[in-house]
């Protein structure tokens, strides 16, 4: 690709005129005025450096403006005029308060701030919701007396008994009178409080509760055990007393007979622990009553014929209980 040449100038036709020896100032001048220039600028425009082309030019570069914002003009709110002093100050009593850190010299707090109750650290705000028994109270005391009730001798005559004897001709000793159930020999209460009966700790609590109101404490003292239903122990005045089975006086146990696990594992009772429990019972002639809030249908078939089980629930009805127990062979007649 060629170079292309630098092309000639005015400032190059005014150094060649300045430069010509044989030309006169006046010859000078006429050249000059023939290419449109002053004679008398000929020697301030001159320039030693020869012109150069557009295409030889460096790009300028553009100089930094460093604008400053213009300041804006502050305008001070009107500020509006302060009402005067009075003349008189005004009468202020300060009184010196004693030492709070001492409690006797602290001043007592006013009647209706002291009379509430003081706030719990993460109480809830809401009020607590309100327990159901698993027996209701409506049906409870129907259910518990109906479950231990023990037949007796009662007043009215037997007179299906007296019509057979009669027609068979069968000679009576003495007159055959109608059985009366009675809850005069109360029973006595074990409960399980193992550690896979925790959500049903408070409802034990309430069974108790229900049980003295129907037979009175003296007549319904309380067990309780973890393992085995022989072992359970109550606290009396005079120490630790270990249960002992009383001759017809019925045992009411609420437990889950050893259905539920845990996650820690704990060792629960077989079936052969209430297999046995059920069998000394009987040689005592006692009924076992099972509560357990789990239904019958998840206990052992094999302690259904020793022990009457019923259900722990709010479903459960006095008359269901009656038929239930009137039914077991060897426990109830």
């Amino acid at each position: 690709m060629a170079t292309r040449r630098a092309e000639i100038g005015l400032g190059d036709w005014v150094r060649v005129l300045a430069e010509l020896p044989t030309i006169t100032p006046t010859e000078q001048v006429l050249v000059a005025r023939c290419l449109g220039l002053q004679a008398d600028k000929l020697e301030s425009t001159h320039n030693e450096r020869s012109t150069r082309g557009a295409w030889q030019r460096s790009p300028r570069k553009p100089e930094a403006r460093a604008d400053k914002p213009a300041d804006k003009p502050i305008t001070t709110p009107d500020t509006e005029s302060q009402p005067k002093l009075p003349d008189e100050i005004l009468p202020i009593r300060i009184e010196k308060l004693p030492n709070t850190l001492e409690a006797g010299l602290a001043p007592p707090l006013p009647a209706e701030i002291a009379s509430q109750k003081p706030l719990e650290l993460g109480a809830s705000n809401h009020p607590p919701v309100p327990r159901h028994s698993l027996f209701p109270q409506r049906t409870a005391r129907g259910l518990l007396a109906a479950s231990v009730a023990q037949p007796s001798r009662g007043y009215d005559l037997d007179m299906p008994r007296l019509i057979r004897a009669s027609v068979q001709r069968k000679p009576l000793r003495s007159l055959p009178l109608l059985p009366r159930f009675s809850t005069q020999q109360g029973c006595q209460l074990l409960l399980d409080f193992s550690e896979a009966l925790v959500p049903w700790w408070d409802d034990m609590r309430d069974l108790i509760q229900q049980f003295h109101a129907v037979l009175g404490e003296t007549a319904c003292p309380v067990y309780e055990f973890t393992d085995n239903p022989r072992h359970a122990v109550r606290w009396t005045e005079t120490g630790e007393q270990t249960w002992q089975a009383i001759a017809g006086k019925p045992v009411v146990i609420a437990t889950d007979l050893g259905q539920v696990r845990t996650a820690r594992h704990e060792l629960r009772p077989g079936l052969s622990v209430w297999r046995d429990f059920a069998l000394h019972c009987r040689r005592w002639q006692i009924p076992v009553i099972a509560l357990t809030p789990l239904g019958h249908k998840r206990c052992p078939k094999e302690l259904a014929h020793l022990m009457s089980i019923i259900d722990w629930n709010p479903h459960t009805r006095a008359s269901d209980v009656k038929r239930l127990i009137n039914h077991k062979q060897g426990i109830r007649q």
